[in-house]
């Protein structure tokens, strides 16, 4: 049976980053000298040789085996894209894969590894199942204007469905793009609170009000791209409004998050509803597991509760330092969970089966803000999106790319009007987000060519597994 825990009590890890993704220049006592002191070099035939190259001294060159200090992953933006190559552990690659010691100069070892050695070398201190990127690939496609986008970003009221149709409310009406620039289609809805698309994108379930009492509206996408009200659900006018809603990936169940703190689920196709009463505040999200054994809500006091996806009982209650809480499941393992603390910006990497924090982030100072986490379901890369001040007192919107707790490899933002996640695309190969200046902007996270070989090797790789299992048992 879990256990009640809490993000305060768990362990430290170092936030700062690896020694490896350092930057190789610093700063040496040894070799720093007055103006008016004589340079002493050494010459071997007609060729010029300073005395920092000279063999007792190739350990301490400070070009190629200097030390810098460490830097703090939220803060690697800037120098990031100036320096990209010194900051995602290019170096370290270079001699992992020609096995160069770490201190000494073009020094070989005797092993001789396969290209998978290899590339678990460079994942060995990851501390979740992904698929790094070598390079920076995300580059900006297009950029459209959109009033009011950005002020203030609800996640519940923007979803992203399967058929590439694009829904957003503002608080007003309900907004909804075909193809993103093919057609604008604008409805009236009563107050919309909340709203999400089923995984095969045929229905699109609203919260919004008819007067006092909150209703959920299950909207029908014909072909024709025709929206027809299939089904109406109204709630107790206790539970004041739908927050949040959810679907499981099969479809076949709608979590709503009420104001009041209960969580409504119903269960299609007869809509049959059961409540859940645990929270005491009101409801921010909710998201399942993406192998349907759990799901997690959490509510404005910071309070995260993990639920049995079958049984619908509670397994774990987790509460935060900060009211301001987002978390995200891992795409690969449906186990671990990336919970973040708003303010001062804190990342927990949860184990449900183990009940206990396996790698944390934490910050002592209120000088960046995390806005939202998401994970790559693709790469398994985690999006940290972070609001943080400039020297000139401006605001810094952008979104970090890491592999690992201490290890940036990429890096979304734009120098004017900042960057701000908003949603992704179906299949996990764009990103939309808005800037600060009221645009909608589109990019490209991961090539499609790419998603596809690395799903068939995944597919691969799951099918491998089967087979040596059922040979297991076989042998069993």
């Amino acid at each position: 049976m879990f256990v009640e825990m809490s993000v305060c009590d768990s362990p430290n890890k170092c936030a700062k980053m690896d020694k490896k993704s350092v930057t190789p220049f610093t700063k040496s006592e040894k070799f720093l000298s007055s103006k008016n002191e004589k340079q002493h070099v050494s010459y071997c035939g007609e060729r010029f040789i300073p005395k920092r190259f000279e063999r007792e001294n190739i350990d301490f060159n400070l070009k190629y085996v200097g030390r810098r200090e460490e830097r703090d992953i939220l803060e690697t933006g800037i120098t990031l894209t100036s320096s990209y190559w010194r900051q995602s552990s290019f170096i370290s690659i270079i001699n992992s894969a020609f096995h160069i010691q770490e201190h000494r100069l073009l020094q070989f070892s005797n092993l001789q590894g396969s290209r998978s050695q290899l590339s678990g070398m460079v994942s060995i201190d990851a501390d979740w199942p992904c698929l790094p990127r070598s390079r920076p690939t995300a580059f900006q496609n297009a950029t459209h204007d959109m009033p009011g986008i950005c002020s203030p970003i609800d996640y519940n009221m923007m979803d992203w469905a399967s058929n590439d149709l694009v829904a957003i409310s503002s608080g007003q009406d309900v907004m909804i793009w075909r193809n993103l620039d093919e057609s604008t289609m604008i409805f009236s809805v009563e107050s919309p609170t909340s709203l999400k698309y089923s995984p095969d994108g045929k229905y699109l379930a609203i919260g919004c009000m008819d007067g006092t009492y909150p209703v959920l509206d299950l909207w029908a996408v014909t072909p024709t791209m025709e929206f027809i009200v299939s089904y109406r659900k109204y709630f107790l006018k206790s539970m004041g409004f739908i927050r949040c809603i959810e679907w499981s990936h099969d479809g076949n169940e709608l979590l709503c998050g009420t104001h009041c703190g209960i969580i409504v689920v119903l269960t299609r196709p007869k809509m049959t509803s059961l409540q859940i009463r645990e929270h005491r505040h009101k409801i921010s999200m909710i998201r399942f597991s993406p192998n349907m054994r759990y799901f997690a809500s959490g509510d404005t006091d910071g309070t995260i509760f993990i639920f049995d996806a079958r049984l619908k009982n509670r397994l774990l209650k987790l509460g935060c330092r900060s009211k301001a809480v987002v978390f995200d499941w891992h795409p690969w393992t449906g186990v671990d969970l990336a919970v973040v603390e708003r303010c001062p910006a804190s990342i927990f990497i949860f184990n449900i089966p183990r009940r206990k924090f396996v790698a944390t982030y934490k910050r002592k100072d209120d000088r960046i803000n995390i806005k939202t986490v998401t994970f790559s379901k693709i790469t398994g890369e985690l999006l940290v999106n972070i609001i943080r001040g400039d020297e000139m007192e401006c605001l810094v919107c952008e979104i970090l790319v890491l592999a690992s707790l201490n290890r940036v490899v990429d890096l979304l933002a734009h120098q004017d009007r900042g960057t701000l996640f908003l949603m992704w695309s179906p299949d996990g190969t764009n990103i939309a987000t808005g800037g600060l200046d009221d645009t909608f902007s589109l990019w490209n996270f991961f090539p499609t060519h790419k998603r596809e070989a690395v799903l068939k090797r995944q597919a691969q790789e799951a099918k491998e597994k089967c087979s040596s299992l059922c040979l297991f048992r076989g042998i069993r």
